[in-house]
């Protein structure tokens, strides 16, 4: 009998959670060394020859069922998916362990005859934390390697190459853990332009009123419908053949439905309707917001100051011109600022061409100390003075120029409403795609719109710390 996603999953979350025991009670054990004899701890008392494992060894279950239950309770055996899939289970693992270590804490005051030293209590919670940390990413690894190798995935076939078409075929590389390996595309046209992603393992099937031969002939057990000019007779077809043939089918919405916000489903009377609530951002999320960056703003300001002092030296003594680039942007309401970075270009690189995107081209234009800064991402340091003076955030849709500003709000609908949070230094598009998103606005627009609606702090954490893993990786930099 093949193996399934659903089966997959509860292996591999069995396959946790007998884990996380043994890792329990591997970080007790240690915690007990580390108190008794280790003596990592400030105490009078040389050594405690007399205190021995076995009443440690008495309450593990106890030990064990709390920091199981406690994982249970942060969610850390549920399915995570997409770009911060690691992110969302290091922070469970966080919640989790602190959880369990202060429901630890508790049961030793409520019952006496519990070993008392709160001392392996507390060691325990930062050795756990990283063997589990070390541990799931070894796990997870492997169940992305049997996933990537046809194992309870669904091969699926999308018929269209529109942008949410490709979109689609980009997001089954990147997250095997979604459940689908790609097949290949069905689409009457070839694509005028490829995503990154995409550009070495696009297939073309064939063409549309050939989908059942190529269903057939690839095994596909699942099919996505991603273009909107299908005709209603062969969509009704094509629904009949995926129920007959218990095929996976789902349907991307249109354009509008995508770009104008999210879709809720209603009905009058039976007939079914499709409803679009407006995208919003309220005051007091934007005051919560803005809290939050000066927090981190002015702590980053003083830690990152001899950095950026130096940077500036090598900038100003590299080559003529000005230490700071300054560049009008657009950001929260449409008002205009000044955007920082440290100068990485000749003093008359736009001369010639205008305002231009960062493109693969840019070490013509770069000076060395630019290009490394590029690289790095270090040109971005200044920045942390615009979120200072409220110019800007930590996290949200990345400011644009005035030029390609107005040029998107006239060419794409639902352009403006970027603006309804401050621009940021770093953001949810940026993490799916960086430079790559740079020249294409409108899939970098369904990515802000989608960070807008679904914002919270721990989401900007998050975004934040995928983000340092990102430039240390120097992912798509230009």
């Amino acid at each position: 009998m093949p193996m399934t996603k659903k089966k997959i999953n509860i292996f591999f979350t069995a396959l946790k959670i007998t884990n996380d025991i043994f890792v329990v009670a591997l970080s007790f054990t240690l915690a007990y060394k580390m108190k008794f004899r280790w003596m990592l701890h400030l105490s009078d008392v040389e050594a405690y020859p007399d205190v021995y494992i076995d009443m440690y060894l008495k309450i593990f279950w106890l030990i064990v069922f709390i920091w199981i239950f406690s994982f249970i309770i942060s969610g850390l055996y549920k399915e995570y998916g997409g770009p911060l899939k690691g992110m969302n289970e290091l922070t469970a693992i966080g919640k989790g362990a602190i959880f369990a270590t202060l429901l630890t804490l508790a049961f030793t005051y409520a019952y006496q005859g519990l070993p008392q030293s709160r001392y392996v209590i507390i060691y325990s919670l930062p050795v756990s934390f990283v063997i589990l940390v070390i541990s799931h990413w070894i796990i997870n690894k492997l169940k992305k390697f049997v996933l990537r190798h046809n194992i309870g995935n669904k091969k699926a076939v999308i018929i269209g190459v529109s942008s949410m078409g490709q979109e689609l075929v980009e997001k089954m590389f990147l997250y095997p853990d979604l459940g689908f390996n790609y097949a290949g595309n069905i689409s009457n046209v070839t694509p005028d332009k490829l995503r990154y992603h995409l550009k070495d393992h696009y297939i073309n099937l064939g063409i549309v009123k050939d989908y059942k031969k190529i269903i057939e002939s690839t095994s596909a057990e699942a099919l996505f419908i991603a273009v909107d000019d299908i005709s209603q007779k062969l969509l009704n077809n094509i629904i009949i053949y995926c129920k007959d043939n218990d095929i996976f089918l789902r349907f991307t919405p249109t354009r509008y439905q995508f770009k104008t916000g999210s879709t809720d489903f209603d009905d009058m009377d039976g007939i079914p309707l499709i409803g679009v609530t407006y995208i919003t951002f309220s005051k007091w999320r934007s005051f919560v917001k803005r809290i939050f960056d000066l927090l981190l703003a002015i702590p980053l300001i003083i830690l990152t100051s001899p950095v950026m002092l130096v940077l500036a030296l090598l900038v100003k003594f590299s080559s003529k011109g000005t230490i700071l680039h300054k560049q009008k942007r657009v950001t929260l309401h449409g008002r205009e600022f000044w955007f920082l970075k440290f100068r990485s270009m000749y003093v008359d690189a736009e001369d010639e061409t205008g305002p231009t995107y960062s493109t693969s081209d840019q070490q013509d234009r770069t000076t060395k100390i630019g290009n490394f800064l590029r690289k790095t991402s270090l040109d971005e340091l200044p920045q942390f003075f615009n979120v200072f003076l409220g110019e800007m955030s930590l996290v949200g849709p990345r400011p644009e120029r005035p030029y390609f500003h107005d040029k998107f709000s006239k060419e794409i609908q639902n352009w403006d409403d970027r603006l309804l949070m401050r621009g940021g230094m770093t953001g949810w598009a940026q993490i799916n795609g960086r430079a790559e998103l740079t020249t294409e606005p409108l899939e970098k627009l369904a990515y802000d719109l989608y960070y807008i609606e679904n914002w919270s702090l721990i989401f900007d954490l998050k975004i934040m710390l995928r983000t340092v893993t990102d430039v240390i990786q120097q992912k798509n930099v230009y």
